[in-house]
């Protein structure tokens, strides 16, 4: 197990400068903002990049690697915090966001991270080598994985990957107080959350062609729609299940119905999360203060948030609202 930036892959501005993963902060293109990656190796099959990127103005991050290995990495992309569009070497585009990921494997260069200006984003990306996914699955992947396990004519394969609740724990464990401390016991922390969120990713791909006949009926979409709108204006409020059930009519096994089939995940995660993400968005877009923002999304106590908050994005709403200061220019 090593931290390895020798004949590494890295990420080029469009003026082609190289990143230096071991600096405490780099510029992207352009004057575009800041950032921090790293890069973790473990036993010559599993890899982890972590970074954190502040985002002044729209810009273009071209990614390579060394022809020989790239073709063997099976990739992934979450975030935690914002979002972006990824391009890959076919000139597709992906929608990643903090509710959907994605794991690709692309036979040759060119792959790009469109990036909006105005956010910070934070970005777990896991690789795991083929060769050694089949030395411990077979040589023909399983299931739904099994397309990873060759090219097709475009020399991309690609599948969303939805984020549930225990793919975001891990991925918030990646920035978490033990995985970001300078001591020796850092990558092992960070070596079992990176297999974990492999693991985690190929059960949520292969669960997800057993849910076909699991899918909303039109009724169903519609009350789901309804549903949703209802707690997203109503995130102040002390929602209670039964409560969603007489208004909307329906038992409580069909609201958790609704919500594993539609959003796979329970009501209450569902409304946890649109919470946070609401709060974020006070914080980042309006400088919104910590205890202000607590009380706007239903919580009365501030340290109750401030955990929940740490728990989903991996750092405080404090430390949010510090990255906001110093990237919102004085007037």
């Amino acid at each position: 197990m090593n931290k390895n930036n020798d004949n590494i892959e890295h990420l080029n501005s469009d003026n082609r400068t190289l990143w230096d993963f071991e600096a405490q902060d780099f510029p992207l293109p352009d004057g575009s903002g800041i950032g921090r990656i790293q890069r973790f190796d473990f036993n010559d099959i599993l890899r982890l990049y972590r970074s954190e990127f502040r985002v002044q103005r729209d810009c273009i991050i071209d990614t390579s690697a060394a022809d020989t290995e790239l073709p063997n990495l099976l990739c992934s992309v979450f975030l935690l915090s914002g979002e972006m569009l990824l391009e890959t070497p076919d000139a597709k585009q992906y929608q990643i966001t903090p509710q959907s990921g994605i794991m690709y494997r692309v036979r040759d260069n060119g792959t790009r991270f469109h990036l909006k200006g105005g956010q910070t984003l934070r970005h777990v990306g896991v690789a795991g080598k083929i060769s050694g996914l089949h030395k411990q699955l077979g040589h023909q992947l399983p299931g739904a994985l099994a397309c990873f396990s060759s090219f097709p004519e475009s020399g991309v394969v690609s599948r969303e990957v939805t984020v549930n609740t225990r793919l975001r724990g891990l991925l918030a464990n990646v920035f978490s107080p033990s995985t970001c401390s300078s001591d020796p016991l850092q990558e092992i922390a960070l070596e079992g959350v990176s297999m974990s969120i492999l693991a985690e990713m190929a059960r949520t791909i292969l669960a997800s062609d057993t849910d076909v006949e699991g899918r909303a009926s039109l009724w169903g979409e519609h009350i789901f729609d309804s549903l949703t709108s209802y707690i997203r204006n109503n995130l102040d409020a002390p929602l209670k299940a039964d409560d969603i059930c007489q208004r909307f009519g329906i038992t409580r096994r069909q609201l958790n119905q609704l919500f594993q089939v539609s959003a796979q995940c329970s009501p209450r995660e569902f409304w946890r999360r649109e919470r946070l993400e609401h709060a974020r968005k006070l914080i980042e877009d309006d400088g919104v203060p910590v205890k202000m923002v607590a009380n706007a999304v239903g919580y009365s106590h501030v340290s109750n948030f401030s955990k929940a908050y740490r728990e989903y994005f991996g750092e405080t709403p404090g430390h949010t609202l510090r990255l906001r200061t110093i990237d919102t220019p004085a007037e």
